[in-house]
């Protein structure tokens, strides 16, 4: 496997990095829930999984987004006994946000990881990439992170590899709990599924 740059070109966090670091970081006893989105390509390349089980697929079993946050309390209450991994991007997110709590109150141990690249990404590489107007495509910056610690989480933003010393210094202390990682990624660094799509038809 490769050994992914620490940062895009635009200066924020290479996705393809944050999650090979993970890897090591995240207990190997744990399910691993993904809302849809562009980012959601990442995890099942670089993090190993139990069993075929412990990889739910949310995003891409409904083909949308925002569906997260309302399944992975639902994978947390049916196998407690594994850390309960949910990623989420920023526009997914902030659609489920009203089942935050609920996966913060069922969850008995959680890391929340909002891939943040202030941006609907999906959208930004299959249109704005062709000329459209991005401005309805772009978020300001919110900080999952200081929402999670608001609801009684823990949880810090990363803005460099090095920060992710936080998450494990977290997990070697807590046996139950939720943190939050809010994770400033490239909008330049396109995910393998999306660009193979983007260039499918251009030999037709």
């Amino acid at each position: 496997m490769e050994d992914p740059a620490e940062f895009g070109p635009d200066g924020r966090l290479n996705p393809r990095a944050v999650v090979a670091a993970l890897e090591g970081i995240l207990p190997p006893d744990r399910s691993v829930v993904m809302d849809g989105g562009h980012f959601m390509g990442w995890a099942p390349m670089y993090l190993s999984v139990p069993d075929p089980q412990a990889m739910v697929l949310v995003g891409t079993a409904f083909q949308s987004i925002g569906l997260g946050f309302a399944s992975a309390p639902g994978v947390s209450v049916a196998r407690p006994d594994r850390t309960t991994v949910f990623f989420t991007g920023d526009g997914g997110g902030l659609m489920g946000m009203a089942d935050f709590e609920t996966f913060l109150r069922v969850t008995r141990r959680g890391v929340v990881i909002a891939m943040n690249d202030a941006a609907y990404g999906a959208e930004l590489h299959q249109y704005a990439s062709k000329g459209l107007d991005p401005a309805a495509m772009l978020i300001d910056e919110v900080d999952f992170s200081a929402i999670g610690r608001a609801l009684g989480a823990d949880g810090c933003k990363v803005r460099a590899l090095a920060d992710l010393e936080t998450l494990w210094e977290w997990l070697d202390n807590h046996e139950d709990g939720v943190f939050v990682l809010d994770v400033a990624i490239s909008r330049e660094v396109v995910v393998e599924w999306m660009a193979t799509s983007l260039t499918a038809n251009r030999s037709v």
